[in-house]
Parts: structure tokens; sequence; C-alpha cells
């Protein structure tokens, strides 16, 4: 799943348009994030890494979690224990539109509970960002290519 700017991205009956992208190098891994809109709803998605996975996440930010940096080993939220899964320094990529990010370099903590549910902590020089989601199969969510 090639995610670009301007793609339009349905799932769950809404459309979203991709405004900005983020490319985070993390030990040797790259990770892509689509800052996805809707009117005032925003929604973040990580796209397939190669044709073998079936299912992407799916984030939107969260304010009502408030950790440290670094965070803890295990993080509670909404009744449900979060264990580290990868951590690290990360350069980071911006195209398009993503306010409150720029290109530089963030530390990155991403978290997992059971039922597919994922953490993203971020600290960047000014700010701490937590992003909240789930894995979703890739069928669930149309990519429709920009005009």
């Amino acid at each position: 799943m090639k995610l670009r700017l301007r793609d339009i991205v349905s799932y769950q009956g809404k459309d979203f348009l991709v405004e900005g992208l983020l490319t985070y190098r993390l030990s040797g891994k790259s990770l892509r994030l689509g800052r996805l809109v809707d009117g005032a709803t925003v929604r973040w998605l990580e796209p397939l890494s190669d044709d073998l996975d079936e299912r992407v996440l799916l984030f939107e930010e969260v304010t009502d979690l408030s950790v440290g940096a670094p965070p803890p080993s295990s993080v509670s939220y909404q009744g449900r224990s979060y264990l580290p899964r990868l951590s690290g320094p990360a350069a980071v990529e911006v195209a398009g539109q993503v306010p409150d990010r720029v290109a530089g370099t963030c530390e990155l903590w991403r978290y997992r509970a059971a039922g597919d549910l994922y953490l993203q902590i971020e600290r960047w020089p000014d700010r701490m960002v937590t992003l909240h989601g789930e894995s979703v199969h890739k069928d669930m969510i149309e990519v429709l290519p920009s005009p």
C-alpha cells in the first residue's frame, strides 16, 4: 500500500485526505505515518510495509495520557497494559502539511497491548505527542490515488 500526498483514504464510511507524511528512521527501520484529515477529524495511518502484511495501524492523537520521557517499562491506558515493542532516537522527515511537527529528530517509543492496540509516544524538543490506535485489516481501508 503506497501512500502519497493528496490520496483519499476511505475507512468506515469516511473519506480522509492525506495532507502530510512523516517518515521515521529508527534503528535501521523506516516507519511511515500519513496524516489523514476529514474536517476536524485527524487520524494517522501506518501503511503496509510490504506485500505480505495484512494489517495497517490506525492512530489518533490523545491528550488524556500523561507519561514522562522515557516512559515506564509498561504503560496503563484505558484499562489495558501496554508493553514496549520498539524505541530509540528517530530521524524524521516531513512532507506536506503536518502542524506541530518539523523535520529533525525525536525520541520514539511504541507499545502494544492485547487486542492489537498500540501506543506511540514521541518526545520532540518542545513537547510530547501520544498516539493511540489499533491494527486493522488492510481490506477495511481503501486508498484512492490523488487525481
